[in-house]
C-alpha cells in the first residue's frame, strides 16, 4: 500500500525521450524506509530498472535527478541534489552531487525524482513548471557553453527557476563531461554530462510552487539552530576562504598531486595562497547554494580564454586547483582561473580533465607521446597548450578524440606502457589527495563504488602511510557511513567543517519523515546501500581484482613531507586491509556481499 509522508510525495516523473511520453510512478511506503532518498533512493531505482549491460550512451540507461527528504524543509547545508546513473566513463554505477536549488525546486514541483529514459530526435530541454511537464525545442542552444546557456534559460523562464545545462563536451558525449547547476555548481564525476548529451538533453528548467511539509518541523529547526550556532562560533580559514585554503594543508601533507601524482609535494604551491588569490581576483561568493550558511563558493575574475578582452567568472575550488595546477605544474592564478573557466563553460569534469592533460604532459615529456601525434608540444607548466588541448578534447578534434575517453582507455588506446602513467582507479581519475601522504586513503579509492573518490570517507588519521592501515579499516567504515547519509539526506559534505553529527541528522530525517531510525539503524542502511552499489558493479564485472590502485602509487614520493611513502607499507598491507573491509561490510573474501548479509539487508530478492 502507498503511504505518502509529509516530507516525501510518493511519486516520480517519468521521461521517456524516445517517445515522447511523460507520466509518473508511484514509490512504495518501504522503499523510502529502506532507501530514504538521493544516493539511497537512486541505487535502488538504477538497479531495479537497468538491465545488466547496458550501453551507458543507450536509450536504455536513465537518469535520476534525485531530492532527499530535508529538500524544502528548513534543515541545513541542504541546496543541493544528486544525479544517479550508470556511468559512460567507468561502466559502473555512478551517484553524483551537485549544489544549487534544482533538488529543491523539483521536490517543490511535486516529485521525489526525474527519471529520464530514450533518446530524443533532435535537442530538446525539460521544463517542468508546478502542474506542467514538457519538452521544448533546444537546437538554438545546442552547441552553446554552459554560461550563455544559462543566461538564455533564464531570460527565457524567470531567474526563479532553477536551470541544469550541459556544454558542448556533454553534447560531443565527451565520457568524462559534466552539467552545470547555475552555472557554479557541477555534477563532476563520472561523465553524466555525456549521458545527457546521448540522449539529446540540453537541459532541465524546474520551478516549483508546492510547500513541503515535515511530520516534526520544529526538530529539523532545532537542528537547523544548533548548527548555525556552531558556525556562527567557528574561526577557520574555510569560512572566509572555501576550499582553497586547502592547498598549503594539503602541500604540508605530501597529498598535493604534483606534475601526473609524481610527488604529493608541489614546490611552487605558495603562488597559490588563499589570501593572495582572494585579495587580487575574489569577486564574491554570491554563486553559492542557496539558504547556506557556510557560503563557500568563490567567484574570481579573470579573463576569457577566447577573447581577452572579455571579463568572466571562474569559481575554481581546491580540487581544480590541485588537479589543473599542481598537476600540470602550473601555478599562474590567471591561467588557472581560465582553465577552470573554460572546464566549466564547455563541460568538462576538472577532476578528469586534469588527470587526462597531467598524462599527456608526462607521456610527452618521456617520449611517450610526440608533438606529431598530440599536435602540439604539452610540458608540464604549459598552461597555454593545456589550454588548447582542453578545446580538442571537447570537439574530439586530433588526439581529443582518444583523450575524451578518459586516461585508462586512453592509455590502452596509445599503448608504449602509458598504462603505467595513468592514474585511476576502475576508470575514474583520481581527485586531488595523494594516498602517499595520508594512511589508509589509498583504502578508500580502491574500494570506491565509482571509482577514486575524496567523498566516500576519510581516514581517521593524518599520518604518514608507515605503517599497516588494517587498524584503520573500522574508522575508514565509520567515515563512510557519514558520507552515505548525506547523499541519501543530499546534505552537504563540506559541514564536516562545521560539524553535523550523525546524530543531528538522524533526528532531522525522523522530524521529516516520522520514522524511528537510530545510530544502529542508519550504520545498516549505510550498509545497504554500499551493498546494493556493489551488486550493481558486480553486474557489471567488478571484482576483487578490480580494488586496486594504479601504480604510480605504488612508487615512493620524490620529495617533500612524505618522501619516500607509497600508499601502503607494502601490497601484503594492502591486501590485509581489503580483506578487513570486506570482513567489515559482510562480503566474502572476493568482495560479494553473502547470503546472510543480504538476507539482513533486505536485498535478498535483487540479488543477481
Amino acid at each position: 500500500m502507498l503511504v505518502v509522508f509529509d516530507c516525501w510525495h510518493g511519486k516520480i516523473l517519468c521521461v521517456d525521450l524516445s517517445s515522447k511520453t511523460i507520466g509518473e510512478e508511484s514509490i512504495p511506503q518501504e522503499v523510502y524506509e529502506k532507501f530514504i532518498g538521493g544516493k539511497g533512493l537512486g541505487a535502488y531505482l538504477l538497479y531495479t530498472r537497468t538491465p545488466k549491460g547496458i550501453d551507458p550512451l543507450g536509450p536504455d540507461n536513465i537518469l535520476l535527478f534525485m531530492t532527499g527528504p530535508l529538500q524544502g524543509l528548513p534543515a541545513p547545508n541542504v541546496g543541493r541534489w544528486s544525479l544517479v546513473t550508470k556511468s559512460p566513463l567507468t561502466g559502473l554505477f555512478l551517484d553524483t552531487h551537485s549544489g544549487g536549488p534544482l533538488g529543491r525546486e523539483i521536490k517543490k514541483a511535486g516529485y521525489d525524482a526525474v527519471c529520464v529514459t530514450g533518446i530524443s530526435s533532435s535537442p530538446v530541454t525539460l521544463v517542468i513548471e508546478d502542474g506542467t511537464v514538457r519538452l521544448d525545442n533546444a537546437e538554438n542552444l545546442w552547441g552553446i557553453g554552459t554560461y550563455e546557456s544559462t543566461k538564455k534559460l533564464h531570460e527565457l523562464h524567470s531567474d526563479k527557476h532553477a536551470v541544469y545545462v550541459i556544454g558542448p563536451a556533454g553534447e560531443n558525449q565527451v565520457l568524462f563531461a559534466t552539467g552545470s547547476c547555475e552555472i557554479a555548481h557541477q555534477t563532476g564525476r563520472g561523465g553524466a554530462g555525456a549521458v545527457l548529451g546521448s540522449k539529446r538533453l540540453k537541459a532541465l528548467i524546474v520551478k516549483g510552487e508546492q510547500k513541503i511539509n515535515a511530520v516534526d518541523v520544529s526538530a529539523i529547526r532545532e537542528v537547523n539552530k544548533e548548527v548555525n550556532e556552531t558556525w556562527r562560533n567557528l574561526d577557520i580559514d574555510f569560512k572566509k576562504y572555501g576550499t582553497g585554503h586547502l592547498v598549503e594543508i594539503a602541500n604540508e601533507g605530501g597529498q598535493f598531486p604534483t606534475r601526473n601524482f609524481q610527488n604529493g609535494y608541489f614546490d611552487e604551491y605558495e603562488k597559490l595562497d588563499h589570501e593572495l588569490m582572494a585579495a587580487e581576483y575574489r569577486i564574491g561568493n554570491h554563486l553559492s547554494c542557496p539558504n547556506c550558511v557556510m557560503r563557500c563558493t568563490h567567484a574570481f575574475r579573470t579573463t576569457d580564454p577566447d577573447d581577452s578582452e572579455t571579463t568572466v567568472e571562474s569559481s575554481i575550488e581546491y580540487e581544480s586547483l590541485g588537479l589543473l595546477g599542481g598537476n600540470l605544474g602550473i601555478s599562474d592564478v590567471p591561467t588557472l582561473l581560465q582553465l577552470n573557466y573554460l572546464c566549466d563553460d564547455i563541460g568538462l569534469d576538472t577532476i578528469s580533465a586534469g588527470g587526462v592533460i597531467g598524462f599527456v604532459m608526462e607521456a610527452f615529456e618521456k617520449g611517450i607521446l610526440t608533438e606529431k601525434e598530440i599536435g602540439l608540444p604539452l610540458r608540464f607548466g604549459d598552461g597555454a597548450n593545456a589550454i588548447a588541448l582542453l578545446k580538442m578534447i571537447a570537439t574530439k578534434t586530433g588526439i581529443g578524440e582518444t583523450l575524451s575517453q578518459g586516461v585508462k582507455i586512453a592509455s590502452e588506446i596509445i599503448g608504449k606502457e602509458s598504462a603505467q602513467i595513468a592514474v585511476h582507479v576502475k576508470g575514474l581519475e583520481v581527485p586531488a589527495w595523494d594516498p602517499r601522504g595520508r594512511l589508509g586513503m589509498g583504502l578508500l579509492y580502491a574500494t570506491g563504488d565509482i571509482g577514486a573518490s575524496h567523498l566516500r570517507g576519510w581516514p581517521p588519521t593524518s599520518a604518514p602511510p608507515n605503517s599497516t592501515a588494517v587498524p584503520l579499516v573500522q574508522g575508514i567504515w565509520d567515515s563512510r557511513v557519514d558520507k552515505i547519509l548525506k547523499d541519501s539526506l543530499i546534505i552537504c559534505h563540506f559541514t564536516n567543517r562545521i560539524p553535523i553529527s550523525i546524530e543531528q541528522m538522524t533526528r532531522a530525517l525522523n522530524g521529516a519523515s516520522g520514522l524511528n531510525f537510530d545510530g544502529d539503524s542508519i550504520i545498516q542502511f549505510a550498509l545497504r546501500i554500499e551493498t546494493l552499489a556493489r551488486l550493481f558493479n558486480i553486474r557489471e564485472g567488478i571484482s576483487r581484482k578490480d580494488d586496486k590502485l594504479p601504480p604510480r602509487f605504488w612508487e615512493p614520493q620524490i620529495s617533500g613531507p612524505r618522501k619516500g611513502m607509497k600508499a601502503f607499507v607494502n601490497k601484503d598491507d594492502f591486501e590485509a586491509s581489503l580483506e578487513k573491509y570486506y570482513e567489515v561490510l559482510g562480503w566474502d573474501e572476493n568482495g560479494i556481499p553473502t547470503k546472510q548479509t543480504l538476507q539482513e539487508l533486505g536485498l535478498s530478492n535483487l540479488e543477481g
